[in-house]
């Protein structure tokens, strides 16, 4: 009885994290691609506005959400592979698609490029960093000096004050 619990148990383990499944499902925590992340969102979102509450664990594998989550995957898969990961999960995460349902929508290709010119403008500006070798750091000046402080000055070393 306890080996057929252990091999149950070593058979939900979860995904590990590598470089195509670095995205995270809400559902179950496993990780996942990041087509299933989106197609996983925008499930989340449709039931949310549909007032279906929380969609159960899984519930890519259960009717009625099984053919929704396909077609967001196939859709997510082209958008990814046109326009890039990174510039699809920041516009659907987006402000102005908060309320789109569907990777399908009208609205999701220009802001996908909007984020395009973003993330290309951001490549071709390096930012010049001025870094001192050896940073002064400024004293507390604030309050009393304590008795050990006037202790330290009688030793005939001068303090910055100010």
């Amino acid at each position: 009885m306890s080996q057929v619990v252990l091999k149950n148990q070593l058979s939900m383990t979860k995904r590990k994290r590598t470089e195509k499944s670095k995205y995270k499902h809400q559902s179950t925590g496993d990780y996942c691609t990041c087509a299933s992340y989106l197609a996983e969102l925008m499930c989340l979102r449709l039931a949310e506005h549909k007032n279906e509450g929380k969609l159960g664990y899984k519930f890519w594998n259960k009717k009625p959400w099984d053919w929704t989550f396909k077609q967001q995957l196939f859709t997510a898969n082209s958008l990814i592979k046109k326009y890039g990961e990174m510039a699809v999960v920041r516009a659907v995460n987006s402000p102005s698609l908060a309320k789109v349902f569907s990777l399908k929508n009208k609205r999701v290709v220009p802001e996908i490029l909007k984020q395009v010119k973003l993330i290309e403008g951001n490549k071709d500006k390096k930012q010049d960093l001025d870094i001192k070798e050896k940073p002064t750091v400024r004293k507390n000046t604030y309050g009393k000096k304590s008795k050990l402080n006037k202790l330290r000055g009688l030793n005939g070393k001068k303090e910055n004050e100010g």
